[in-house]
């Protein structure tokens, strides 16, 4: 195989040779039918375009003859011919690298105009601008860099080309427009290297007054946005002098910078004239300041520029929370309670963006801590805790946008609504066993917290609960009570009969909050738990006292077969109660009897018979009205029950007492003659008992159940005329004798 080669001498050709060099390139020579070689030779100089031209910022404008070959923040400016005296300026000396090898040892001469002062110290920067246009290199220039003459500036620029990543070369010069009146002439540029020389020229321009002005203002600089929103930047604008022009919103661009940094101008068309709003996309975390100005080129067809003053906005990003709005009860000084009831802390909640709730099932968590006793000078600051809703272990509660949930009183838990096995402790008991937890009298503060599934949360907020120092009150129906007394000697059950109410009569409670404590024969023991939830001022109860543990078979009181109860001593006792929130009532002081045998009878306080005719011809017994409740109670006794009633009157109004000329009679019911008795101011004998043997029992015999219709106490009348027509009563007086 034959090889041909074709050599590049490093001479420095003529432009003939170069060309011919590049035309021979082209050929190929063939050496045989399978094999082929070629060479290119590339240009040994530096092919690059170039443009000079000047932008106002402060009217966001720029001057310039080519405006493909510049910045893209600065092509997004008006084209002007002048500027206003004091205008920030910057010169800008572009070159963009086109083909070739690259620079180097390139210089650059500048010009330095008159009739605008360029800044003293930082004068400006190159700008070197990557190939792929992310990332940019700047090299400061100093004023003290201006040469000798005061009039020219020499810089050297850094390697650009295929030799290094940069695209661009960009001179800026910072400078501010001089007097009104001037022109400023072309600035001139000279680059020289090894392999390049150009040159290019500012545009020159005049500096006048401005025409107008535009006023821009805002009512918000200081914006709360949120991670991942969007918001807002509000404000004004208008002519600063009224001469004819309309203002419209088409004719205006608004430039903005994001912390320094220049953004792209927009037009707001949508919002009214004189009005704009900005829709900025989300921003990071933190605080943000951004600049608004307002231009407007070719004002009233002069092909000048007018723009406003610059808006500076405080923009504090934060992550979005939730705003918690607690229910109207918990309004001023909070919810003041008036029963022993749980406490509902609810209300409603949305995002801090104005968002509504996910709505996502079981995603919301909530936190809370109570303390009581907060207007004290020893808080209960009690252990933060996870709220759950109802449902299986730690359920959370719908993330719907609303809240509701329960803080107990302190011993709420006590009675019937906590655990079987704390239903017979004391207070003291209780309080030792589980603490001060829940909400005391006085001032308490629960603090809550609300996170969603999205991480978003709720700043702290405190719902006040004020527990007022209501005086529980307790009385006895009687303080001389009575039992009775088994062979065993432990004393039979009883009950108390009390009276529960608060000082006031105004506060309300449930029996299921009252939690009730006697003292006998140096015993506190708790008594009967109550389930009754319903609300109430005042409740009259019989209070039952067992003496005996069903378990263990012993004595709750300390009697035993060694030291046994003496029968029909009275026992001196004390009872009291405690409420939900540890209220303590007053004690009250009792007997307790436990009577080896008794008889007690149990009646209705009235009685009824059926009404009659004042006039018929025959006589006869009236019927009872309704169930009368006639009852013998007796332990270890046989007794006779008598009856004897007083004659029946009618006692109108002023006038003398009228006699009904009918009287009670008792017809025997197990007589089959049914022999029949006056009761009228004599005892007749109503029913007998005969205790059969040493029974603990307490009989209880129902005396009227006996009675038949026509048997038992009835109303006899004779015929004719009985009385007046009207009411009468009568009084009976009921005896059972121990006959033991």
């Amino acid at each position: 195989m034959n090889r041909v080669r074709n050599f590049l001498y490093p001479f420095i050709f003529s432009l003939m040779s170069i060309m011919s060099l590049l035309m021979l390139s082209s050929l190929h020579v063939k050496a045989d039918t399978n094999s082929e070689a070629s060479v290119s030779v590339e240009t040994p100089v530096l092919e690059a375009k170039t443009n000079a031209y000047v932008v106002d910022q402060t009217l966001k404008s720029k001057i310039s003859t080519d405006n493909t070959i510049m910045d893209s923040q600065s092509q997004s400016y008006v084209d002007t011919d002048s500027v206003n005296p004091g205008d920030d300026l910057e010169f800008n000396y572009l070159m963009i690298f086109d083909n070739g090898e690259a620079i180097s040892n390139m210089l650059a001469t500048i010009k330095l105009p008159d009739n605008v002062t360029f800044t003293t110290g930082a004068l400006g920067q190159i700008v070197y601008l990557s190939s792929d246009g992310t990332s940019s290199t700047s090299v400061d220039i100093s004023s003290d860099d201006i040469n000798a003459d005061g009039k020219t500036l020499t810089i050297s620029i850094d390697d650009i080309g295929t030799g290094k990543d940069y695209a661009s070369a960009r001179i800026v010069l910072s400078a501010k427009a001089g007097v009104v009146g001037k022109t400023v002439d072309k600035s001139h540029i000279d680059y020289e290297a090894d392999n390049y020389d150009d040159a290019s020229d500012t545009p020159e321009f005049s500096i006048k007054d401005s025409a107008n002005s535009i006023v821009a203002a805002t009512t918000n600089n200081s914006v709360q946005a949120f991670e991942g929103d969007t918001f807002n930047l509000i404000g004004t604008m208008d002519y600063k002098n009224n001469d004819g022009v309309v203002f419209k919103n088409e004719n205006m661009y608004i430039y903005y910078t994001i912390d320094g940094v220049i953004q792209l101008p927009v037009q707001d068309t949508a919002s009214n004239d004189k009005n704009f709003s900005l829709i900025m996309q989300p921003l990071t975390l933190g605080s943000h300041t951004i600049t608004v100005q307002v231009v407007q080129n070719n004002y009233n067809d002069t092909n000048e520029t007018v723009v406003s003053n610059v808006l500076t906005y405080d923009i504090n990003v934060s992550k979005n929370s939730l705003i918690i709005t607690k229910d109207k009860s918990f309004a001023g000084n909070g919810l003041t309670v008036n029963d022993n009831n749980p406490v509902d802390i609810k209300g409603t909640y949305e995002h801090a963006d104005g968002s509504p709730a996910h709505g996502t099932k079981k995603a919301l968590t909530i936190t809370a801590q109570v303390t009581s006793k907060a207007d004290t000078d020893d808080p209960n600051v009690q252990d933060e805790y996870k709220v759950y809703a109802a449902g299986p272990n730690e359920t959370q509660y719908d993330d719907d946008g609303t809240f509701n949930f329960q803080v107990v009183p302190v011993a709420y838990k006590m009675g019937n609504h906590g655990m079987l096995i704390d239903q017979s402790l004391s207070y003291e008991d209780y309080i030792e066993k589980y603490g001060y937890v829940g909400l005391e009298v006085g001032k308490n503060i629960v603090t809550i917290k609300l996170n969603d599934a999205k991480e978003h949360e709720s700043d702290e907020t405190q719902f006040v609960i004020n527990v007022p120092d209501v005086q529980p009150e307790l009385s006895l129906d009687s303080t001389e009570l009575f039992s009775n007394s088994p062979s065993a000697g432990l004393g039979a059950n009883y009950y108390i009969p009390i009276n529960v109410l608060y000082v006031g009569k105004e506060y309300q409670f449930s029996m299921s909050t009252i939690y009730t404590m006697n003292t006998l024969n140096d015993v506190t023991v708790r008594t009967s738990v109550s389930s009754d939830d319903s609300l109430q001022t005042e409740k009259s109860i019989s209070s039952g006292v067992l003496m005996i543990n069903l378990v263990s078979k012993e004595s709750y009181y300390g009697f035993s077969t060694d030291d046994p109860l003496i029968s029909d001593k009275p026992y001196p006792a004390s009872y009291y109660y405690r409420d939900a929130y540890g209220r303590k009532s007053n004690t009250v002081d009792y007997t307790i009897t436990f009577r080896s045998k008794y008889v007690n009878i149990k009646t209705d306080d009235s009685y009824k018979f059926k009404n009659f005719k004042n006039f018929e011809l025959t006589g006869g017994n009236n019927k009872r009205d309704g169930d009368w409740g006639v009852t013998v109670e007796s332990f270890k006794s046989s007794w006779t029950l008598k009856a004897t009633s007083t004659p029946f009157y009618q006692y109108p109004d002023g006038k003398d007492p009228i006699k009904l000329n009918s009287q009670m009679v008792f017809v025997t019911p197990d007589d089959s003659s049914g022999s029949t008795s006056s009761m009228e101011g004599q005892p007749v004998v109503v029913d007998t008992y005969t205790n059969s043997g040493g029974s603990d029992n307490v009989i209880t015999t129902d005396v009227a159940s006996k009675w038949a219709d026509d048997t038992g106490i009835l109303l006899t009348r004779p015929g004719g005329l009985s009385s007046y027509i009207g009411t009468y009563t009568s009084t009976i007086t009921w005896e059972a004798a121990d006959s033991v």
